[in-house]
């Protein structure tokens, strides 16, 4: 019998092409489709998808693409090609797909979500953008002005919002049919409390009309259906004097 893993076959497929930009470059995005490992074989949905970027300059999609895998695999094999990087880093996914926000300006945005199952199952979603007449990755420093007027907005919105979830967790105890004690009350506010502390300016998607700061937090799977709904959108036409791209 054939080795499976040798006869796992990856295929790239055109998934969308979008037209000239104001550079005048083509840009698109491939789909890398990724077989499921055996022990997931059995889970009835489509493989696993990974973005592969193309601007028709070589040089340009070597760099965004061998950065774009390190960076989403912890750089767990930096010498390898993306397919066999994805191969070898796959064990354990049962989820894999990305989706593009934006394309505009020489600046491509998009966020790739997966699910790995261990001990337990856990769901994530990652964010990136890159120039692609560069091949540079973008930091939301290069974006906008995260230092003044901005920053005080978006930690006064974020404080705001965990307020409020704060406040609509407490109201949880006094519904006893819910089963909320007291002690998974203090349990979960300690995690929110951490993730307000720890909250930096790093993760962002760009999108059409607007630009969205990031901010995770992530509880523990015994209470992962409270994890809090932070939303921190703000529209271009309201910050373009924080902004350091055209819209």
């Amino acid at each position: 019998m054939p080795n499976f893993k040798m006869t796992r076959i990856l295929t790239t497929i055109l998934l969308l092409t979008i037209g000239l930009t104001s550079f005048g470059q083509k840009i698109s995005v491939d789909t890398l489709f990724i077989p499921r490992t055996e022990k997931f074989s059995n889970i009835q949905s489509e493989k696993l998808k990974f973005p592969v970027i193309k601007t028709g300059n070589l040089q340009v999609d070597k760099a965004i693409n061998a950065d774009l895998k390190n960076r989403f695999t912890n750089n767990e094999y930096p010498d390898l090609s993306t397919d066999s990087t994805l191969l070898k880093w796959s064990d354990g996914i049962i989820y894999l797909d990305f989706e593009v926000t934006y394309i505009k300006n020489g600046l491509i945005s998009f966020n790739i979500s997966a699910e790995g199952c261990g001990a337990y199952c856990t769901a994530w979603t990652d964010y990136f953008t890159y120039n692609y007449i560069t091949g540079k990755y973008v930091t939301i420093e290069e974006i906008v002005d995260t230092t003044g007027q901005f920053r005080n907005r978006v930690i006064a919105d974020k404080d705001k919002q965990y307020k409020q979830q704060t406040a609509e967790l407490k109201e949880r105890l006094t519904d006893k049919e819910t089963g909320f004690d007291k002690d998974t009350y203090e349990m979960v506010l300690e995690y929110y409390i951490d993730c307000l502390k720890s909250f930096h300016f790093k993760f962002y998607a760009l999108h059409n009309d607007h630009l969205e700061v990031i901010e995770n937090c992530y509880l523990p799977n015994v209470i992962k259906s409270m994890t809090p709904v932070i939303e921190l959108n703000y529209k271009y036409s309201d910050i373009k004097e924080h902004l350091k791209i055209k819209n």
